[in-house]
């Protein structure tokens, strides 16, 4: 029986949601097909291994792990036929634990390194998309020593608007600014996160979400919409308040938006060269934006991704289990000869 590992937590901003992700996934799945082990990084980047009960039971409320109590080499995870980097934000979403994989060849969960990092890069992701003809939402882009031309910012963006990191998920470090005197303030906020920060236009109209099951051949989700009950979908509405925000899966909304949804997402998955698995977000007020792309979305009690692709007829189990076979073969199909041998037979 064939090995595999969830890794999860690591010193990213994203650390806890993280931690709720591999709960939700152990509770939910069960496979006859491959033999689970559980790999976590504390906040200092240092790896451990854990028992499936011990994990449970220690970490039965949403939070984080102290310093490894036995700590393990990174090299521990060769011994794994696949593992499934469940860790958001960065580290785990930039593509540093995919280079980690790379030089251990070890098969894993999610796009490429250069996918992954492009993706967790808004800025970098939408120029490429612009380019792509897709409809992004517009944006200005401030690198760390860009100075901030407000009059610029009032003009192409205007009030409201979002002011974010660009390398960062879960909605850490976002604003919703309404007024220019709030502006200078959320961007020091963002640069908390992120160097490079973006200046967004806030779309006044339904998020909007679709997952995207697939290699070489793409499964897409039935839409699904987030109603936030803030001024926006944040962190707390995410992951704090237990009704910071109705889903609506599948949403409500005209079949031909939907498959025109569908077609688009298609579209980004491509351009970005994702593979696997990722969710497409979108805003649509008569017009649809793409917001942004996650290449490691959260398998929370709330996530849309898997409860997309179950109303799509894909359980929880036969997401997985995809998951996991998706890797092992990108890795046999695309692993150079000597990534397969033992180190002793490996030509000096």
């Amino acid at each position: 029986m064939k090995k595999i590992c969830f890794l999860f937590g690591s010193s990213s901003f994203e650390h806890e949601v993280s931690v709720t992700s591999l709960r939700s996934v152990l509770m939910a799945y069960e496979t006859t097909k491959f033999e689970i082990a559980i790999a976590g990084l504390d906040k200092k980047n240092t790896l451990q291994f854990f028992d499936k009960g011990v994990f449970l039971k220690r970490f039965s409320s949403y939070g984080s792990f102290d310093l490894a109590d036995c700590p393990a080499p990174f090299d521990a995870l060769k011994h794994f036929d696949a593992v499934f980097p469940l860790v958001h934000g960065g580290f785990g979403e930039d593509g540093s634990i995919q280079g980690l994989l790379n030089l251990l060849a070890v098969p894993f969960v999610g796009p490429s390194v250069l996918s992954s990092a492009i993706c967790f890069d808004k800025d970098t992701a939408k120029k490429l998309l612009d380019q792509k003809g897709i409809k992004v939402v517009p944006w200005i882009c401030l690198s760390p020593n860009d100075q901030v031309n407000e009059k610029e910012i009032e003009e192409k963006i205007g009030y409201p608007c979002f002011v974010k990191p660009s390398a960062s998920g879960s909605s850490c470090g976002v604003s919703k600014v309404l007024q220019k005197s709030d502006l200078m303030q959320a961007i020091h906020f963002a640069r908390g996160f992120s160097s490079k920060v973006l200046i967004e236009k806030a779309i006044e109209g339904m998020e909007l979400e679709c997952a995207v099951l697939g290699s070489e051949k793409l499964i897409t989700s039935k839409v699904g919409r987030i109603i936030p009950k803030n001024a926006f979908y944040d962190y707390e509405a995410k992951y704090v308040l237990p009704d910071g925000a109705e889903i609506e899966a599948p949403a409500n909304i005209d079949e031909n938006l939907e498959q025109y949804i569908q077609t688009v997402s298609r579209q980004v998955f491509r351009a970005l060269d994702c593979e696997m698995m990722a969710r497409i977000d979108f805003f649509y007020d008569g017009n649809l934006y793409l917001n942004e792309v996650n290449t490691i979305p959260g398998f929370t009690p709330i996530s849309l991704y898997p409860t997309l692709l179950g109303l799509s007829g894909i359980n929880y189990n036969e997401l997985l289990d995809n998951l996991f076979r998706l890797a092992i073969d990108r890795f046999d199909r695309k692993a150079p000869q000597d990534l397969r041998l033992p180190i002793a037979q490996c030509p000096l």
